[in-house]
């Protein structure tokens, strides 16, 4: 995500990134059924279908959130997935949650809160009728992206991973054809000169989704994996604050008031994914 903002700031179309996120993420996973010669049967590909469509979706509300709304209430509101997978594991797939892995879950949301809120707004944020938006888009992608992982732990959990997600990830790709007209071409990338970029962090997105997809597909535990996986937010504010002056953010100029905070964060972040692992 910080490479894609490089080439965002540039003057990219947001909706340029998540096209080409799962541009790679279809090539990929189709190359793997060609090579294996395999994929699920026919009568499974609505919900694989359905489950590329939750992903697409998800990505759409994030970049609307961050786009039309404030980054400063949105990226908080995200944590709540956290929580979300874990209840509708529960709701959905039949599956008990332990008590420890609510509280670590809960944990985690607050730890994710602390981490990535600035806490800076301007008089624009101020307005309670673009919070409110924002708030509604956030929600709005949490929900998707949860239960895209829930549906994905469920319904894969019937079929070979490898012959599932071909299918999902190329549902995936062709949808996210609607995203075109918003998408700036190769010779708009040259003239910006955000080619690097935008295909790097891309390229690294669709890796980080791979990872993440099979990891529910194979192996389930949906609650726990989500979990572990918010400790990007801590990967995040490490990076920008050790590329601050590579990439040429503002990381390197905040406060101590809000470098404490997400020390805070990120305490109760690493102890909640320790409390899920050891659950």
């Amino acid at each position: 995500m910080m490479l894609a903002k490089q080439a965002i700031d540039r003057g990219a179309s947001p909706w340029t990134g998540t096209f080409f996120a799962n541009l790679w993420l279809a090539l990929i996973w189709v190359g793997v059924a060609i090579v294996r010669g395999e994929v699920i049967p026919v009568e499974a590909w609505d919900n694989a279908a359905s489950i590329g469509l939750l992903f697409v979706l998800g990505q759409l509300f994030t970049y609307l959130a961050f786009q039309f709304g404030d980054v400063s209430v949105a990226t908080p509101v995200f944590g709540v997935k956290v929580l979300m997978v874990a209840a509708l594991t529960s709701l959905l797939a039949g599956i008990d949650v332990p008590g420890i892995v609510w509280a670590a879950g809960a944990m985690a949301c607050v730890g994710i809160i602390l981490i990535q809120w600035s806490g800076g707004r301007s008089a624009a944020d101020a307005a309670p009728s673009r919070r409110g938006l924002t708030i509604m888009l956030a929600l709005a992608a949490a929900f998707c992206l949860s239960l895209f992982d829930v549906s994905l732990q469920k319904w894969a959990g019937n079929w070979n991973s490898y012959s599932f997600l071909p299918v999902m990830f190329g549902a995936a790709g062709l949808v996210s054809i609607v995203f075109l007209p918003k998408v700036d071409g190769p010779k708009r990338l040259r003239e910006l000169k955000a080619t690097k970029w935008m295909l790097g962090g891309t390229l690294l997105m669709a890796i980080q989704a791979m990872s993440m997809c099979f990891s529910l597909a194979e192996f389930g535990d949906a609650p726990r994996i989500n979990i572990v996986y918010a400790l990007r937010g801590l990967w995040g504010v490490i990076l920008a604050w050790l590329l601050a002056r590579t990439l040429g953010s503002n990381e390197a100029s905040l406060s101590r008031a809000v470098m404490l905070r997400r020390l805070v964060g990120a305490i109760l972040l690493t102890a909640a994914v320790l409390m899920a692992i050891m659950a």
